[in-house]
């Protein structure tokens, strides 16, 4: 292993000042000898193992963490082990601990121990002789699992909570040292304790701290049914098994002891794997390599069905083709090879070789067949209808589907002899080429060139009548799906039609000098219903004006105005008699001295 640094990050200075005792409570708090000890051991690990590099599975990382913070907590309670020249080992005993953090010390070391197997785990796969020290490292983490649980056993004031937590440490850890012993009893019964424990500690805590216990849960459920499956023995069915890989993503332990026995399992059902049925023969089937690929495929082949959602559909046919392809290159090797020897040829030479080339033609069926499904189940997904937001699908993306598609269709063309095969592959040739006709006039129409739009339609709609007329010709039920989507996109043809010729009326070119040219002064046909002319010529439907437009004015009678005119000639009579006589005085004379009178 490399050498272990010790360099100390801003964070850890700030744990070093007092910090990391998050989990356990204060100094001060801790000091008192009536107060118990509480370590949350889950959550602590959870969040150091989330922070300093499990998060992306970087164990080195980690486990360089686990060596300061060791450090550092030695430090801070000066309970060293000796100087730099000499080591002196301290035991750690319930006369010792006078602070919970003393606690952290076997808990770290086991987490220490133990990243540094999964790192070993991880280069066992290049190297196998790193399992005998990834061993020696899971004991080591057992052995201070076992210590941190005598000690808390031994220690007064630990209270009920920490020792279950501490029990349920040792016992998952426990697990996986038996897990990689192959002590699967032992294993099964180590880790349905420590799940036991889990799921009671998982309901008795805080909403916080719930999803760590559901998730170390979940962990060790794959765990216990590899130790079922492998205490009942082994079925020809590798379902099960490839149903735990993919429930185990997290546990490294499990995900190469279940690869490894998928192998073995692979092998022995490919044994009984001898021959394939394809078009009335039977191809026998001598390569290891090519059977266990087969197999594979079925196996994927039966997960489809099972499928939750399309992207998991369209990753087991990606695995599907990859396994083709392998068992297709496979093959062409062996053609080479056979080819390219130094044997004379003979009649047994020339079977093989007419052997192999049969069973390639199937692969290579089996190949055009699963791509024809996946492309298939990709239309459907851009023909469903999108979300708020999401943009729809565009015909471009739908052609290049279909182009790809009637690619293939026309390979298999060329492999199928049987004649219900071949008028199956003829339907859906013109099947696809209806639709990629659509949606290419449909990018036509987008870019307003409603001639070739026109043009496509119509070849589109000649395609379906053909493939309408060649399933019913094939007349399996699998025919009316096929039937069913021919008639709706005859409809869509036909509106489309519709709406492309009006469109193209409305913007061919001149309409606007021929709309002026109309002459619409002409004497309508209401107004000369009593007038007979033999020179005009006869109305048409394009000459006739049955109306004014817009109607002619007609004059109406106003509302009549009146003036008064007679007042002028009238004589008024004399009012003067009526009017009041005001008294004299000299205030009345003075005033018509100078002003008149009034």
């Amino acid at each position: 292993m490399a050498e272990e640094t010790v360099e100390v990050t801003k964070e850890e200075k700030m744990e070093a000042e007092g910090a990391e005792n998050t989990v356990g409570g204060g100094e001060e708090k801790a000091a008192t000898a009536e107060l118990q000890y509480t370590m949350e051991v889950l959550p602590f690990i959870k969040e150091a193992q989330n922070q300093h590099g499990l998060k992306h599975g970087d164990y080195q990382r980690y486990r360089l963490y686990c060596a300061r913070r060791l450090r550092r907590i030695r430090k801070a309670l000066h309970f060293t082990q000796g100087h730099r020249s000499r080591y002196h080992k301290k035991p750690i005993t319930s006369a010792v601990v006078k602070d919970v953090r003393f606690l952290h010390i076997p808990l770290i070391n086991a987490e220490r121990a133990w990243a540094i197997a999964m790192e070993l785990k991880q280069l066992s796969n290049t190297d196998p002789r790193k399992r005998f020290h990834l061993l020696r490292r899971l004991q080591k983490a057992k052995k201070h699992a076992l210590d941190l649980v005598n000690l808390c056993e031994e220690i007064p004031n630990c209270d009920a909570r920490t020792k279950l937590e501490v029990s349920a440490y040792s016992s998952w850890i426990n697990g996986n040292v038996l897990f990689e012993q192959q002590n699967w009893q032992e294993a099964l019964d180590a880790f349905g304790n420590s799940q036991t424990i889990y799921q009671k500690l998982g309901n008795a805590v805080s909403e916080e701290q719930r999803p760590f216990y559901h998730q170390r849960v979940d962990e060790i459920t794959p765990n216990i049914r590899y130790c079922a499956y492998n205490i009942g023995g082994l079925p020809n069915d590798v379902s099960d098994l490839m149903k735990l890989r993919t429930d185990a993503p997290g546990s490294d332990i499990l995900a190469a002891k279940i690869d490894e026995v998928l192998a073995k399992t692979g092998e022995k059902v490919a044994a009984s794997l001898t021959e394939v049925q394809w078009q009335g023969k039977a191809l026998p089937i001598k390569n290891e390599r090519v059977r266990v690929c087969l197999i594979k495929m079925n196996q994927l082949s039966s997960e489809i069905g099972a499928a939750k959602d399309v992207e998991e559909k369209m990753g087991l046919y990606e695995k599907i083709l990859m396994e083709c392809q392998d068992a297709i290159q496979i093959i062409r090797d062996e053609i080479n090879q056979e080819s390219s020897s130094d044997k004379k040829k003979s009649q047994k030479t020339e079977a093989i070789k007419a052997n192999l080339q049969n069973l390639l033609d199937y692969l290579s069926h089996e190949k055009l067949s699963r791509s024809i499904e996946r492309n298939l189940l990709l239309l459907d997904t851009l023909e469903q209808p999108k979300q708020a937001g999401q943009k729809s699908a565009k015909p471009e993306e739908f052609v290049r589907v279909y182009d790809i598609l009637l690619q293939h269709v026309a390979e298999l063309a060329d492999s199928h002899t049987d004649l219900m095969e071949q008028k199956f592959v003829i339907a859906q040739s013109f099947y696809f080429k209806a639709f990629r006709c659509y949606y290419i006039a449909e990018t036509y129409t987008a870019m307003k060139k409603w001639a070739e739009g026109v043009a496509l339609l119509d070849r589109s709609l000649e395609r379906t009548v053909e493939a309408i007329k060649h399933f019913q010709d094939w007349g399996q039920s699998e025919a009316e799906a096929h039937l069913v989507k021919l008639q709706k996109l005859q409809e869509k043809a036909k509106g489309k039609k519709c709406e492309v010729q009006v469109n193209s009326i409305l913007e061919s070119e001149g309409i606007e000098e021929k709309m002026e040219a109309l002459s619409l002064h002409d004497k309508p046909l209401t107004n000369r219903l009593d007038d007979f002319d033999l020179k005009s010529p006869l109305p048409t439907r394009s000459n006739i004006t049955l109306a004014p437009l817009p109607p002619d004015y007609v004059p109406l009678s106003g509302k009549p105005l009146f003036f008064d005119l007679a007042l002028g000639h009238i004589e008024m009579p004399s009012l003067s008699h009526r009017a009041e006589r005001r008294g004299g005085g000299l205030t009345g004379f003075v005033k018509g001295l100078f002003w008149g009178k009034s």
